[in-house]
């Protein structure tokens, strides 16, 4: 009798154990397959982490931390894949869950995806709600690229310029559009040595070397520094395929040899620039007249004296 009651407890004991072990293997593999999420999100294999999470979170009954986290990743890879229910699944998620500490995460995420939709006063609207505090270095600089354009574009210059400030001048992917940008409002209110200091730095960018030459040179030419005007703005239109405004640029270059009274000089960008851009007014026509009038070529100077 004491030896089948030590068997029957054995048993219930192996028994009972293999029970605990096998519940206990079941919840590590539904961490694993979390785990195995993130370590897809962070790969950004957005695609492949979205089925894990929504996989998970079918599998667990009830409400846990980990589920929760879950379902802000799957809303977030949604977004990161333009997917149209991306936006609903992460209003969703901060409706559901608004104790999460994800849910400033998840302001950032709508923020980025109205951005790209253009939507730029509901782009600022979420990324206002974003803590600055809780994001990585290249997180905290898309933020305030992002948000910083979306003021500018939104007429808010103030702001703009406080969020591109940040990051213009630290290294990361928005640097150069945020100097452009910081440079262009600088520009705009006339703070002309701060635009030039930026405009500067980008003559060499891709993105804006064809654009930052007539800023550059209208700074100097409205500074009445003509000697800077003639010294670096012919350099700048050696590349023809890259300038804009070559029509104005060349008149600038013009009229800043007419101040100099270097007339022969004046004369040739002021041709280059009817050419490229079209007639003068009365002052370009006098100012041209004046130039002819100078080298003693008198049958076209009284041609454009006729013309004011």
């Amino acid at each position: 009798m004491m030896i089948r009651k030590y068997f029957i407890s054995l048993l219930l004991l192996t028994f009972s154990g293999l029970l605990f072990s096998q519940k206990t293997q079941f919840y590590l593999d539904k961490d694993a397959s979390y785990k195995m999420g993130l370590e897809l999100f962070d790969k950004k294999q957005y695609t492949a982490a979205q089925k894990t999470f929504i996989d998970y979170m079918n599998s667990v009954k009830g409400n846990t931390l980990m589920k929760t986290d879950a379902e802000y990743y799957a809303a977030a890879c949604g977004i990161e894949l333009f997917h149209k229910d991306g936006e609903w699944r992460m209003k969703e998620f901060i409706e559901r869950h608004p104790e999460s500490t994800k849910v400033k995460w998840g302001y950032f995420y709508l923020g980025k995806s109205n951005f790209r939709k253009k939507k730029y006063e509901d782009a600022i609207q979420f990324l206002e709600k974003v803590d600055i505090y809780e994001l990585t270095k290249d997180n905290l600089a898309e933020l305030y690229f992002k948000r910083g354009y979306s003021y500018f574009i939104t007429n808010n210059n103030e702001k703009a310029k406080l969020d591109l400030f940040e990051i213009k001048d630290v290294d990361n992917k928005y640097a150069h559009p945020a100097n452009y940008y910081y440079s262009h409002i600088s520009y705009q209110e006339k703070n002309y040595e701060v635009a030039l200091k930026g405009f500067d730095r980008l003559l060499n960018d891709e993105t804006f070397s064809a654009v930052v030459p007539y800023y550059i040179t209208q700074i100097y030419f409205i500074q009445g520094k003509y000697a800077e005007v003639v010294k670096n703005a012919p350099a700048l239109l050696n590349d023809s395929s890259k300038i804009q405004k070559e029509s104005e640029i060349n008149r600038m270059i013009g009229e800043s040899y007419f101040n100099l009274k270097d007339f022969a000089n004046a004369l040739t960008y002021f041709k280059k620039s009817e050419t490229t851009g079209g007639g003068f007014n009365e002052k370009g026509n006098y100012e041209l007249g004046y130039c002819y009038y100078q080298i003693k070529d008198f049958k076209n100077a009284a041609l454009r004296f006729e013309k004011v």
